[in-house]
């Protein structure tokens, strides 16, 4: 009798371990189980914010294809999410709809459309 309940302590020890290293060691997040099936659940915690702002000015301009600044295309981690995060648009170089940094200069010829909080898009 006295070896199961030895057992048993063990056990609620194991399982007490492991419920705090999913909680405070590993960066596991609960809300990302608990909308597991909601659409673009989890993202702030895989994509930095000017990405997500990208995809929400492509879907409200409904816009099919666009083109990078320089800036932007210069930074690598920029560059991938972007592409990535972004499809099914597609990034094309001869494309009329150019995103900029909000604190980057955009061309003479561009004219902006829209202006949010990280990035501004052009029609050039």
């Amino acid at each position: 009798m006295k070896i199961k309940k030895v057992r048993f302590f063990f056990l609620i020890i194991c399982i007490a371990q492991l419920f705090y290293l999913f909680q405070y060691r590993s960066g596991f997040r609960y809300d990302i189980i608990k909308n597991a099936f909601n659409e673009d659940a989890g993202i702030i915690y895989s994509v930095s914010a000017e990405v997500i702002e990208s995809r929400k000015i492509l879907k409200e301009n409904n816009i099919s294809n666009f083109n990078l600044s320089k800036k932007i295309r210069e930074n690598q981690y920029f560059y991938q999410r972007f592409i990535e995060f972004n499809y099914p648009a597609r990034i094309n170089n001869s494309s009329d709809f150019t995103f900029f940094l909000i604190n980057e200069k955009k061309t003479n010829n561009c004219k902006i459309i829209e202006t949010k909080k990280y990035l501004k898009l052009t029609k050039c």
